[in-house]
């Protein structure tokens, strides 16, 4: 991640260097002071508390996300389904962002479900760009989502795959939002609800 040169974005930097370097359970106040060389104190004048101090690396993290949106969509303006296109790109990019920075993120997030809530607004953004960009929206969604999980695969450590077949996937994953929606026939029937509906019934009838 870029480093800045305020005294705030100071502090974050050290915040993300003791969550790369020692994990996410060590993102403490005192710990972060004393990798950023301030006291306590000064932590507490820009982040009046751990959480706040977790907000603002997840708002700095949401920041440099968008910057890099804008600057995709940019690129591809002109193209078919630029923010699409934009969106998966900058998901891909996002695996080089070390994992426990947003490791320590995601387990404060988990603690407090409050502090995501500028990730979910975001996230509600970009769903309603590719609902008013992409003449099939759900297959936008569903790209999207693709995207999401490869990402969040790598982030969590869970992906049953290595880097080079990760940036394959991805790559298809690009190449699928340049192709042009397949078009829906008038009065044909989608197939989708089908299985939810089963899953649904079947959980009910559990339940019985």
């Amino acid at each position: 991640m870029q480093q800045s040169g305020t005294a705030r974005d100071g502090i974050l930097d050290a915040a993300q260097r003791v969550a790369a370097r020692d994990g996410a359970g060590h993102v403490t106040l005192d710990a972060v002071a004393r990798e950023a060389g301030v006291s306590k104190g000064g932590v507490l004048y820009h982040f009046p508390g751990k959480d706040a101090l977790i907000a603002g690396m997840l708002e700095r993290l949401i920041a440099e996300f968008e910057a890099g949106i804008a600057r995709r969509r940019a690129e591809y303006a002109g193209g078919l389904n630029p923010s699409l296109r934009a969106m998966i790109a900058a998901c891909s990019c996002m695996c080089d962002v070390e994992r426990p920075v947003a490791m320590a993120i995601l387990a404060a997030g988990a603690q407090n479900p409050d502090l995501l809530a500028p990730l979910r607004s975001s996230i509600g953004v970009h769903l309603d760009q590719l609902a008013a960009e992409c003449a099939d929206p759900d297959r936008a969604f569903l790209l999207c989502a693709a995207a999401d999980g490869l990402m969040f695969h790598h982030i969590l450590g869970i992906a049953p795959y290595d880097a080079a077949q990760r940036t394959r996937l991805f790559a298809r994953l690009a190449a699928m939002a340049e192709e042009p929606d397949a078009p829906v026939r008038p009065g044909k029937a989608l197939a989708t609800d089908a299985p939810y509906n089963t899953c649904a019934q079947e959980a009910r009838d559990d339940n019985d």
